[in-house]
């Protein structure tokens, strides 16, 4: 298999496409060791998997990548809090993040707690009337209310007052969180979170179900070792690794290490559909083939995170809590119908976000080495999507900021680009006196500003970060992993190299170079015409007659829709972007996603 570049005279993109770097000898040692095709020992070597490391990669275990949750800091003290709050019968309260990672966590927890007849409440803040995190005012009606102990989850590493306001109330308060933290920690019982500044356990990127599960692990084996289940039986935490991966995926967690095994296992688990909330929003939304990673990001993970952006911040966690069947399926609709009413919201927001930054409206153009979109009248529930897709668009750090009605404040979500840390920046301008507050990590943030200081803010970040950013922008590179004919694409190839599964953050899924491949046709597809359908031939393939199904999504209106949609067009070209097997009426055929042209 060729590793040596290709050159093409131009890219409909613009950019310079160049083949993944890989060790040929490890690749060939992982070949015939692992007795696998070159394309897999190839792709496992530019992944840096080492021959030690590839038999886990392929076959990932929870039983041998799980580590010892007590390694983790804070995780004895608040363990054994927790049990005997347990034994005293002392009322518990779950105080959980409004998105996915927040709401698999209070699934994850409460769940656990039924198995063990322990009654739990949760309570999930209103993302407009309370915003991010733990607030004063929460906590203290739960204290009223005769919660004695809350457990906060995705949140709370940096919410000093309210956790200050509880402690003199005399509420406890055990922080389960992995947004990145400063050196002081808030008034608590104990904090568990991997990315603590003095924090030495290794396994630093899990999202907080990941901490969730391993603290479920850590209590568990202390009520065992203390002979609580001497009479009854011991849940089977596997059971709970659904939620586990999908709080992984949908918070965009690198899929490596114990991560991957996460969600290895948690798609098996959920394959088995024994939670009837997953079960019924993937009916719901018409998902009948066996789920993925991308399923969990794409089609799972917006219905949950539905709720809090534009209807009810709790329903996820109670969908993914609930064995109430009707409760389950008027929840599920509900979602489906929030999650229509999010799409069309985020298109206007979008719209007038990127017309905003196309003319400089606001003082804060495209051009701007961090990209700023700003705005009174846009809904909150909707900015961090909306961050999202102008990230994609401009291959730059983006935040989004919702002013309120007041106009006193305003309310950002932040999503970064490979090589930037935006977390780590959010945190430094916070002590810098330019935020209310806010915290993240690496590729995601969020945080509240006065209105009088974003502009303060913006020159903040791009001083710190223009350099670095004109860097990664300035290359304008990409890569491929394996260069094809149309021949050597098959059914075959694409089930050998599903082995790298589950791909995601960290392990994306192969791209491919076809070369030299002829339109046959094309034609515009989707609601509005906005994709575009083709078929493609080999150019000289002696025997060969196969042709080749391809998407090109959201292409219509760009160089790649105009190019496939030209019936003139009929010179051969190279097609980069990812294979997949599309399955329709029990038949399997190879679809190529198309990303780039070159002619």
């Amino acid at each position: 298999m060729p590793t040596q570049n290709h050159n093409p005279l131009s890219s409909c993109l613009g950019i310079k496409w160049q083949q993944s770097s890989l060790d040929e000898r490890l690749a060939k040692t992982i070949s015939q060791k692992f007795a696998v095709s070159q394309a897999l020992a190839n792709l496992l070597a530019m992944r840096e998997i080492s021959a030690q490391e590839v038999e886990n990669f392929l076959d990932p275990k929870i039983k041998t990548s799980l580590p010892d949750p007590f390694e983790l800091g804070g995780m004895d003290v608040a363990v054994d809090h927790l049990i005997a709050a347990i034994k005293q019968n002392k009322k518990i309260t779950i105080f959980a993040d409004y998105d996915v990672d927040g709401a698999t966590s209070a699934a994850t927890l409460k769940r656990f707690f039924a198995d063990i007849d322990v009654n739990a409440a949760i309570y999930i803040p209103d993302r407009i009337l309370e915003g991010y995190g733990p607030n004063s005012q929460a906590l203290l009606n739960l204290k009223k209310s005769g919660t004695d102990l809350v457990i906060t989850l995705d949140c709370g590493t940096v919410a000093f007052k309210p956790l200050e306001d509880a402690h003199a109330a005399g509420l406890d308060i055990i922080v389960i969180d992995h947004h990145l933290g400063v050196t002081e920690k808030p008034k608590s019982i104990a904090v568990i979170n991997p990315n603590l500044l003095d924090e030495k356990f290794p396994h630093k990127n899990l999202c907080a179900a990941g901490v969730t599960f391993l603290f479920v692990v850590a209590v568990n084996k202390k009520l065992r070792e203390g002979g609580f289940y001497a009479n009854r039986k011991e849940p089977n935490l596997l059971n709970l690794l659904d939620l586990t991966a999908l709080g992984t995926v949908c918070d965009v967690m690198s899929l490596t290490g114990l991560n991957r095994a996460f969600v290895s296992a948690g798609l098996k688990v959920m394959k088995q559909r024994k939670n009837l909330g997953l079960r019924e929003i993937c009916d719901l939304a018409g998902l009948d083939e066996e789920p993925s990673a991308y399923h969990l990001g794409f089609v799972i993970g917006p219905r949950i995170n539905a709720g809090g952006r534009v209807g009810k911040s709790d329903l996820g966690a109670r969908i993914l809590s609930s064995d109430n069947e009707e409760e389950v399926k008027n929840i599920a609709q509900q979602l489906e119908n929030f999650n229509k009413q999010r799409k069309d919201i985020e298109v206007q927001v979008l719209e007038e976000a990127v017309q905003s930054l196309e003319s400089g409206a606001q003082g804060f153009s495209k051009n701007d080495a961090i990209i700023f979109a700003v705005s009174k009248n846009w809904h909150q529930g909707v900015i961090g999507i909306v961050a999202s897709r102008l990230k994609d668009l401009y291959g730059k750090p983006t935040a989004v900021i919702a002013i309120d009605d007041e106009g006193k404040k305003g309310k950002a979500s932040c999503r970064s680009i490979s090589g930037i840390d935006f977390g780590a920046e959010i945190l430094n301008a916070r002590l810098n006196d330019l935020l209310l507050e806010g915290g993240g990590h690496a590729m995601a943030g969020g945080f509240s500003v006065e209105p009088s200081k974003i502009t303060e803010l913006h020159q903040f970040f791009c001083n710190k970060l223009s350099q670095k950013v004109a860097e990664i922008t300035s290359q304008n590179t990409a890569h491929y992993d394996i260069a094809l004919d149309l021949p050597q694409v098959n059914i075959e190839l694409l089930k050998e190299l599903a082995k790298l599964e589950p791909f995601g953050v960290g392990n994306p899924r192969p791209k491919f170079l076809l070369r030299d491949v002829v339109k046959v046709r094309a034609n515009a597809m989707g609601k509005s015409g906005e994709h575009v359908s083709a078929i493609f031939s080999a150019k000289s393939a002696i025997g060969f007659s196969g042709n080749l199904q391809a998407v090109a999504f959201r292409s219509t209106e760009t160089q790649i829709g105009q190019i496939l949609l030209d019936p003139k067009y009929s010179k051969p070209v190279d097609l980069v972007g990812t294979l997949n097997i599309n399955s329709w009426m029990g038949v399997e055929k190879v679809q190529m996603i198309i990303e780039d042209i070159l002619l």
